[in-house]
């Protein structure tokens, strides 16, 4: 079937893999107004994958470093299948999200010695600023909000603000990669249009991703900066996060959540028992409770959400995951888990710090911050949104230097 395939794409003299890079244009173009749009692409761009034969190429991956951290992260979740407490629930459902690493793998397979990455990046940047622009409208009353959210044209809120404070960083880059004034306000401008949209969203963890990051964003700019001068305009930008009356209230209730533990009884606060006062704190809490008690391989995919139900109260709402890459991987696969987590994030770190100077290791090592610092407080391997853009970023690593066609990583080339 696939050779059937092959020679009717060369009888039509089409190039089956300008398709496949055109469809991940697409996803990273719509990833900010869904996730059905992206998803799509991306199941057009595995179909081309498949029987177009590029599906083959995955064996020239085997002596890849980036390759056998998500050949974990593929595994782990069904391996998990076979001790989960509950056959049923989220324990399926997470590990049917495995497919979103064959975007990763397609898009690796693809030749980037003649197709040109930073497009996938310029239609992200255009795909968030044009989330923007309607979530912009929402604020100001042309458009009416989706569930009283400025989120766009999308639903949601934490996913969006990963794409706005990614979407800073790599504008921060590009405005110091050029010296045209006409760019470089172009840059400005969007970084502002970003910054407003992100602070009218209602997600505390993206201000607090966004505050970490922002030293950091100084630095791109300004190679050169005094901590004094850092500071100051660290706080500047603080500041102007409180003009928006979001903001206030989003901080308001985060201060009205803390008064609460500090007052309440011993045996209840700080997640100790399940109250709408900071439902995290309780999902972190029984987290580590669990991991401690099943340290090696964890309860398996999906059983977090089961031991939690068991544990809980009759009238405890129903808990997915507990809100934390590290956590969800500690209480689902133990040990094991954290390891591959680790190796999973340490290998993109690596490889993207390697080449943080050019525009595609600068967009890999930024997207990996944003999602390893927001994953602190969300699950950001496993949400749909999240995992759209981590999945095809991951694949890009095969586009640095080190992993072009034919080569090896330095790390496995010989002295």
């Amino acid at each position: 079937m696939i050779s059937t395939a092959t020679a009717f794409l060369k009888h039509k003299k089409i190039n089956a893999e300008d398709f496949v890079f055109l469809c991940f244009v697409g996803v990273f173009l719509t990833m900010p107004v869904g996730t059905a749009p992206p998803t799509i692409f991306g199941a057009l761009a595995l179909v081309l994958w498949l029987f177009s034969g590029k599906v083959l190429k995955v064996r020239s991956f085997f002596h890849q470093s980036w390759f056998w951290p998500v050949i974990a992260f593929i595994i782990l979740p069904w391996m998990g299948l076979l001790y989960a407490p509950d056959s049923g629930g989220f324990t399926i459902s997470y590990a049917k999200k495995t497919y979103y690493w064959l975007f990763c793998l397609a898009l690796a397979s693809l030749s980037f010695e003649t197709l040109e990455p930073r497009k996938l990046i310029h239609a992200f940047l255009f795909g968030v600023a044009l989330n923007a622009c309607v979530g912009i409208l929402q604020v100001v009353g042309v458009i009416a909000p989706k569930q009283g959210w400025f989120s766009g044209l999308t639903r949601g809120y934490n996913t969006v603000s990963v794409y706005l404070i990614l979407a800073i960083l790599v504008c921060s880059f590009y405005y110091r990669d050029t010296e045209e004034v006409r760019k470089q306000t172009g840059l400005v401008g969007l970084m502002i249009l970003y910054f407003f949209h992100l602070i009218f969203m209602e997600s505390r963890t993206g201000y607090l991703t966004f505050i970490i990051l922002f030293p950091f964003m100084l630095k791109i700019l300004f190679r050169k900066i005094i901590v004094w001068k850092l500071a100051i305009v660290c706080m500047i930008i603080i500041g102007a996060m409180f003009l928006s009356p979001v903001v206030k209230k989003r901080v308001a209730l985060t201060v009205s959540q803390l008064k609460y533990h500090l007052n309440a009884e011993p045996n209840k606060a700080w997640g100790k028992e399940y109250t709408v006062q900071q439902d995290r704190f309780y999902m972190w809490h029984i987290a580590v409770q669990i991991f401690l008690e099943n340290p090696i391989i964890g309860v398996g995919t999906g059983g977090y959400s089961a031991v939690v139900k068991e544990r809980g109260k009759a009238d405890d709402p129903t808990i997915a995951h507990p809100h934390s890459n590290i956590l969800y991987m500690a209480v689902s696969y133990g040990v094991i888990g954290l390891l591959a987590f680790v190796w999973f994030f340490g290998e993109l770190f690596r490889n993207a710090l390697r080449q943080r100077e050019t525009a595609l290791g600068h967009f890999i090592l930024c997207a990996a911050l944003v999602l390893f610092i927001n994953g602190l407080f969300n699950t950001t391997i496993l949400d749909a949104g999240t995992l759209l853009l981590l999945s095809p970023v991951v694949g890009l690593q095969r586009s640095l230097s080190d992993f072009r066609e034919g080569g090896q990583p330095s790390c496995l080339k010989p002295a």
